[in-house]
């Protein structure tokens, strides 16, 4: 899997084609990037997934830490 989202995905996600427009749409959307020398948005493919509320992958399946404070009476 790629580290960032292809210009196809930025396209599919904005709707948009044009960068000025693609960087518009994913401010609006609360999506950050990063803009490169030539003017196109980058999108951290991790950034994106938290953005839009997926749970991390390596979260799956985890159980929540617990801190046993009891154990420090001992």
């Amino acid at each position: 899997m790629e580290l960032v989202l292809s210009r196809k995905e930025v396209r599919e996600l904005t709707g948009c084609a044009q960068r000025a427009r693609q960087r518009q749409h994913l401010d609006a959307m609360g999506i950050p990037y990063v803009v490169r020398a030539d003017g196109w948005p980058v999108i951290d493919r991790q950034a994106y997934h938290q953005a839009m509320g997926y749970e991390a992958a390596n979260d799956a399946g985890h159980p929540k830490a617990v801190l046993n404070l009891e154990a420090l009476d001992g």
